[in-house]
C-alpha cells in the first residue's frame, strides 16, 4: 500500500474503529462501573521483544501467540512464565480488551510444561476439561484439593487415635471392674485378695 490516500483512509478507519470501541467501553463503564483496578504494569519486555521478532501484535495479543511464546520459553521456571502470562492478561483487561490468556491454548501450553492433574474430587467425565481452565485457576483448585485431602487425612488420623485411646480407656475400665469384682468376691468369702 504505497498510495498516501489509501494509507490515510486505512488510518482514518482504524481511528474511527478505536474511537467507537472506546465509546462502547465508556457506555459499559457508566452502566456497571469501571473495571476493577488490577494494578499498574506493562507487558513483559521479553514478550514484547518476542512479538516483534515474530512479527505479531503484542497488544492485543492472540492466544496462539501467547501459547507459542510460553512453549518456546519452556526453559524458564513455570512460576516466571505464569507471572508473565498474568501480566499479559492484566494489560489486556486494563485496556478493556478480552483476556487472551484465560483458556485454551495458553492454559494448555502452561499445563504442557508443568502438568497439574485434575482434583480427585472432580467427576471423571469432567477431568479432561480441567486443563482448559486458566492456569492460575488450575493451581488454585489443585491447592484447595490438596489442602482438603490433607485435612480429611488428618481428621481420619485423629479419629483413629481417639478410637485407640477410647479402647485403651475401656480396657482399663474393664480391668478395674474385674479387679473390683475379684476384690469384692474375696472380701465376701472373708479372704484376702491374691
Amino acid at each position: 500500500m504505497s498510495s498516501p490516500v489509501l494509507k490515510a483512509l486505512v488510518n482514518a478507519e482504524l481511528e474511527e474503529a478505536e474511537h467507537h470501541a472506546r465509546s462502547i467501553s465508556a457506555a459499559v463503564a457508566r452502566q456497571i462501573g469501571p473495571p476493577v483496578d488490577l494494578g499498574h504494569g506493562n507487558l513483559p519486555a521479553e514478550f514484547v521483544a518476542w512479538c516483534k521478532q515474530k512479527g505479531v501484535a503484542s497488544l492485543p495479543a492472540r492466544p496462539a501467540s501467547i501459547a507459542l511464546f510460553v512453549l518456546e520459553r519452556g526453559h524458564l521456571e513455570i512460576h516466571d512464565l505464569a507471572r508473565m502470562v498474568v501480566e499479559i492478561s492484566r494489560c489486556h483487561v486494563r485496556r478493556g480488551q478480552a483476556d487472551p490468556t484465560s483458556g485454551y491454548p495458553v492454559s494448555a501450553a502452561l499445563n504442557h510444561l508443568a502438568k497439574i492433574e485434575a482434583p480427585l474430587s472432580w467427576p471423571k467425565a469432567k477431568r479432561p476439561h480441567f486443563s482448559d481452565l486458566p492456569y492460575d485457576v488450575q493451581q488454585y483448585l489443585s491447592l484447595c484439593d490438596k489442602d482438603q485431602t490433607r485435612a480429611i487425612k488428618r481428621a481420619q488420623q485423629e479419629a483413629a487415635d481417639a478410637r485407640k485411646k477410647l479402647k485403651e480407656i475401656e480396657g482399663k475400665n474393664v480391668e478395674a471392674e474385674d479387679a473390683d469384682r475379684a476384690d469384692q468376691g474375696n472380701s465376701d468369702r472373708g479372704g484376702r485378695p491374691d
